[in-house]
């Protein structure tokens, strides 16, 4: 389970943060052994992230870069299904419910590529969870299964 730290963007307000210009990533990163670092992937104690591809420029400036378009597609996408969920909650006729599942279904999957796309070339960063914060959401919503009207099967 990942927590979604994200360290790109150029533009407030939008998932990811301010961009520091002169800072590719998070400081102190080391490489891993195993497959992650057969992937390319980076990791300190803190973060799990692809080295940064050289698309960016040292110093950040008005030019909107790959990865500031990358970030606001990612951003449109994200806006796009969370309006679409709505949409298809409240859609009362099947056969519009229907195609708007369809058009949910392809902006998810378009979000999907697009953070792949950026966590492959190192412009998205997750930070792992520890094990006993974990072990604790489980159980915090573990019990919640006691408010179901219903017994659930195991």
């Amino acid at each position: 389970m990942f927590n979604q730290q994200q360290n790109m963007s150029g533009w407030p307000g939008l998932p990811g943060g301010q961009y520091i210009p002169g800072q590719p990533g998070m400081p102190g990163q080391q490489g891993m052994q195993s497959q992650q670092s057969m992937m390319g992937l980076q990791q300190n104690q803190n973060t799990i992230k692809n080295p940064q591809s050289n698309l960016v420029p040292e110093i950040k400036s008005a030019r909107i870069n790959d990865r500031d378009t990358l970030n606001f597609a990612l951003a449109q996408e994200k806006y796009i299904t969370d309006n679409l969920n709505v949409f298809a909650r409240e859609a009362s006729h099947r056969q519009l419910h229907n195609d708007v599942m369809r058009i949910f279904n392809e902006t998810h999957a378009m979000a999907r590529e697009l953070f792949d796309l950026m966590f492959r070339k190192g412009w998205y960063t997750l930070e792992p969870e520890q094990p006993p914060k974990m072990a604790q959401t489980y159980q915090q919503f573990g019990q919640y299964s006691t408010q179901f009207p219903y017994p659930m099967s195991q």
